[in-house]
C-alpha cells in the first residue's frame, strides 16, 4: 500500500514513552467493541488497510534521529491478530511491521491496542470507530454515519496539530515539583499478567445515585469511592509519609477548540493526607470536588501546558543527543512520573455511535495498562462499564469499590478473566 511521505514529530506527551515503556510499563492501552455477530478476520484486515491513509497520524512508524525520535509514514500492509491472553502487553514496533498499534479479533470481539505515544483515548476512539464502521461496509450493511464517523468527514490538518505547542505561552509557565506519593504494594502475577474486572451497571441508575443523592460528577464520584477504598483496605497507608494521589487525564480538546487525533490531555489529581484516620467516603467526595474545580480552570490548565513544552524548549535539552535525552527522560519519569501517582481513573465517557450501530455492537472495553491499580469508565447505551486493571493478586480494593456500589442499590454484573487458581499459577 504506497502513501505519500510524510513525518511529524512526537508531541509534548509522546515524547516519553518511547524511552520509559518495557514489559511491566507498558503503557498501551486497549479499546473493544463486541459485535452481533463472529468476526470475519479478512474483511477487519481489508478494513485496517482501507482507512489508514486517512490517519496519517496513526499510519506511521517511529524513527530514530539524532536529537529526537520522530514518526515517518509507514509505507507496510497492516496485518492483525487472534487477540493473546494477557491484555495490553508490550510490544516492540519492529515486530508490527513498525505500526504502533495492534488489532485483534476474537470471535465476536475486535480491539484496538494503541501506544500511548501517538495518541490518548479520545482520539484511539475516533480512529476505532471508523475501522468498525468500514468493516460493517464491507460486510455489505448500509448505515448513515450521521456525522460520528471521523473517516467520512473530509481530512482536516487540525487533526494532525500538536497543540501542546500551539497552546504554549512563556508567560505562563510555573514550577510543576512535585512530591511522592503512597503506592499500592502488594505480590503481581508473574508473566505481567494484568487482572481484568468489569462491574456493569446501568447508566440512568448510576447518573441518578451521583447527581441527587452525592451532588457530584461521576468521575468525582468515583475518585472519592476508589481513595475511601484504599483507605479502608490498605494497612500500610495511614500514617504513611506520603499521601494518596489518584490521577485522572482531562480531554483538553473541549477547553481549546481542539480536533486533535494526538495526544492532547493533563491529568488532574484527587490528593488524600495519609496521615488524617478519620477519613468517610462523604469527606473524601468534598474534598475531591475542591480540588477538581480548583483543577479544571482553562488558565490553570494551560499554565501547565506552557510549563511542560517550555521543558522541551529548554536550550541544554534540545542539542543533547538522543541516547542522552533518554537517560535523562527515565530519570525524569521517576521523578515526575510514576512515583508522584498512586494509581489512576480514565473516563471516556459515551461512546456515540451512529443510530445503525445500536444493534450491531453490544459492549464495550475501555483498558489501561496498570503498574499498581487503573480504572477506567466507558459507558455505550443504557450501560456503563467500570473497568478495573492491575498486576498485584490482592483484590480487596475492588471488592469493596463493588460492595459499596451494590449497598447504594445498583445492580451489578461482573466479568472477568481471572480464574480460580490464577493467584497460585501465575
Amino acid at each position: 500500500m504506497k502513501k505519500k511521505k510524510y513525518w511529524y514529530k512526537l508531541d509534548n506527551a509522546g515524547k516519553i514513552f518511547p524511552a520509559v515503556s518495557k514489559d511491566d510499563r507498558s503503557n498501551v492501552f486497549r479499546l473493544s467493541f463486541y459485535l452481533d455477530e463472529m468476526v470475519d478476520p479478512i474483511i477487519l484486515e481489508e478494513a485496517v488497510n482501507k482507512i489508514l491513509p486517512r490517519f496519517e497520524t496513526f499510519a506511521v512508524q517511529l524513527k530514530n534521529g539524532l536529537f529526537w525520535n520522530y514518526f515517518a509514514a509507514n509505507p507496510h500492509e497492516f496485518k492483525i491478530n487472534i487477540e493473546p491472553a494477557q491484555l495490553c502487553k508490550y510490544f516492540k514496533p519492529m515486530n508490527n511491521r513498525g505500526y504502533l498499534f495492534k488489532v485483534y479479533y476474537l470471535n465476536n470481539k475486535i480491539t484496538l491496542e494503541t501506544f500511548h505515544a501517538i495518541t490518548d483515548g479520545a482520539g484511539a476512539l475516533h480512529f476505532f470507530k471508523s475501522i468498525v464502521y468500514h468493516y460493517f461496509k464491507l460486510r455489505g450493511f448500509n448505515i448513515d454515519h450521521e456525522g460520528k464517523i471521523l473517516s467520512e468527514k473530509p481530512y482536516s490538518r487540525k487533526e494532525s496539530e500538536d497543540n501542546f505547542v500551539s497552546n504554549y505561552d512563556k508567560d505562563k509557565r510555573r514550577n510543576l515539583k512535585e512530591e511522592k506519593a503512597y503506592h499500592i504494594e502488594g505480590e503481581h502475577f508473574s508473566h505481567h499478567w494484568f487482572l481484568f474486572v468489569k462491574a456493569r451497571v446501568n447508566t440512568k441508575a448510576l447518573i441518578e445515585l451521583v447527581k441527587n443523592k452525592y451532588h457530584a460528577s461521576i468521575t468525582q464520584f468515583i475518585t472519592a469511592l476508589l481513595a475511601y477504598s484504599i483507605f479502608k483496605e490498605t494497612n500500610d497507608f495511614i500514617g504513611n509519609k506520603k499521601p494518596l494521589k489518584i490521577f485522572v487525564p482531562v480531554n483538553l480538546r473541549p477547553y481549546f477548540d481542539s480536533i486533535t487525533l494526538r495526544n492532547f490531555s493533563l491529568y488532574i489529581k484527587g490528593t488524600y493526607d495519609s496521615n488524617r484516620t478519620d477519613w468517610t467516603f462523604e469527606n473524601m467526595l468534598e474534598l475531591t470536588k475542591e480540588q477538581y474545580v480548583d483543577q479544571l480552570d482553562k488558565d490553570k490548565l494551560q499554565s501547565r501546558i506552557s510549563s511542560l513544552v517550555g521543558f522541551e524548549k529548554n536550550a541544554l535539552l534540545r542539542i543533547m543527543p538522543l541516547f542522552i535525552k533518554t537517560i535523562a527522560f527515565k530519570i525524569g519519569y521517576n521523578i515526575l512520573g510514576e512515583s508522584i501517582s498512586s494509581c489512576s481513573i480514565s473516563n471516556l465517557g459515551i461512546v456515540d455511535l451512529p443510530t445503525g450501530f445500536k444493534d450491531k455492537i453490544t459492549d464495550v472495553d475501555f483498558v489501561n495498562a496498570a503498574y499498581g491499580l487503573s480504572m477506567t469508565l466507558i459507558s455505550l447505551e443504557e450501560h456503563t462499564n467500570i473497568i478495573f486493571s492491575t498486576p498485584v493478586k490482592e483484590m480487596a480494593i475492588i471488592n469493596h469499590v463493588i460492595s459499596f456500589l451494590v449497598k447504594e442499590g445498583l445492580d451489578i454484573t461482573i466479568d472477568t478473566n481471572f480464574k480460580e487458581g490464577y493467584d497460585e499459577i501465575l
